[in-house]
């Protein structure tokens, strides 16, 4: 074995090229994660861990599918991904879906970040939400949407639709905090003020700071 031979053998490092391929990896937290592009390149030495997919990517995390035009894995175990252009999440666990222009994910502390538009879907809790920023913490199930949030909430008598400058929606305990031109159109009443507290459960109301609203009595 020459010296370059020895050299690249004691750095490890490899690089695969993959097209339309499938590959398993072991991941963070002992998740699989199952992977596909179509162009693939791989870079597997220490300390510059990476994998990138391109022309249409599909990343599966347990139970959650990624989709984009292009993700990256990288880090030790694969701890971090990235996606651009057409992102989609489909969490079958939890009933989500959310669609994007962009995503960060780390894996080992469950959260996911998007700076852009993003629109989810929660089929388990009857809602439709949407704003420019999300910060969604998987572990603790909190979402919090920023920038023109808006969430309707399915109730039997009718929808109710909430704004906010930023609205915080744990969905382990279905509540709602907005903050910052806040308001409620539920029923045919309207409810504004500086922050709102909403119990989806019981449909409570709970407003803060200066108030005004319109009610059918």
């Amino acid at each position: 074995m020459n010296s370059r031979t020895g050299t690249i053998v004691g750095i490890f490092l490899v690089v695969l090229t993959i097209t339309a391929g499938t590959m398993p990896l072991a991941g963070a937290a002992s998740q699989k994660i199952t992977f596909k592009g179509g162009y693939t390149r791989a870079v597997m030495k220490e300390g510059r861990e990476s994998i990138l997919l391109t022309q249409g990517a599909v990343v599966q995390v347990g139970d959650i599918l990624f989709e984009a035009e292009t993700i990256e894995l990288s880090g030790k175990d694969s701890r971090y991904l990235t996606g651009t252009e057409n992102v989609r999440i489909a969490d079958s666990g939890r009933g989500l879906t959310i669609e994007a222009t962009n995503l960060t994910y780390d894996r080992e502390l469950e959260i996911i970040l998007i700076d852009g538009w993003v629109d989810i879907l929660d089929l388990e809790n009857e809602v439709i939400a949407s704003g420019a920023y999300l910060s969604y913490d998987q572990a603790l199930g909190i979402m919090k949407l920023q920038i023109a949030a808006k969430l309707l909430h399915h109730t039997e008598s009718g929808a109710m639709v909430c704004r906010a400058d930023s609205i915080t929606y744990n969905r382990s305990n279905m509540t709602l905090a907005l903050k910052g031109n806040s308001s409620i159109y539920w029923k045919g009443d309207v409810y504004e003020a500086s922050s709102i507290i909403v119990d989806l459960k019981t449909e409570e109301i709970q407003m803060e700071g200066s108030i005004k609203g319109t009610v059918h009595g």
